[in-house]
């Protein structure tokens, strides 16, 4: 990994990660049966817990604008989370809300979503254009929109988050 800072400009940040998967389907089913069936949630949280120590989850929250930025913003304020993966709601359906949601209190990266798709592109061709996975910086945590299939989970946080957390979570904190 290449080291794009000097020294006395990176702070060190430890990743303190929230997954949330946002699901009507999924979130149904939880008051429904108290527990989930859910593999990119679960699949996240292994992965990130392969790399990360402090990763809670997975969170389940309908997919209704109020009720993700309501999420994201108690989780980053009153729990100190400093990352966010959120697993759904970006595709381009009207009932896909999830980054409509959090670019409305967050600033995007732009390199994020143009990388994700770049290396989607080369999986599953030209149907990677559908995609509005995004990065977007909400106060002091930033927060990564992912799609719900597992490929496109574990693509994004091993090929994109886990190389870049540490630097994005430098240049937040600087």
């Amino acid at each position: 990994m290449v080291d794009f800072k000097p020294r006395h400009e990176i702070v060190s940040v430890e990743p303190e990660i929230a997954v949330m998967v946002v699901s009507n389907s999924r979130f149904r089913m939880l008051l429904r049966d108290g527990k989930v069936d859910d593999e990119s949630g679960t699949l996240a949280v292994k992965l990130l817990r392969e790399r990360f120590e402090r990763v809670h989850g997975p969170i389940y929250v309908p997919n209704d604008a109020d009720i993700v930025k309501a999420y994201v913003r108690s989780l980053s304020r009153d729990f100190s989370i400093n990352t966010i993966i959120t697993i759904g709601g970006t595709g381009p359906s009207r009932r896909d809300r999830t980054v409509d949601a959090v670019s409305d209190i967050g600033r995007e990266l732009p390199g994020f979503g143009e990388l994700f798709r770049r290396l989607s592109e080369a999986r599953i061709g030209v149907h990677a254009m559908l995609s509005r996975a995004g990065a977007y910086v909400c106060e002091s945590c930033v927060v990564f929109c992912l799609p719900g299939s597992p490929d496109a989970v574990e693509l994004a946080i091993r090929e994109l988050i886990i190389p870049a957390l540490g630097h994005i979570l430098s240049e937040i904190f600087r």
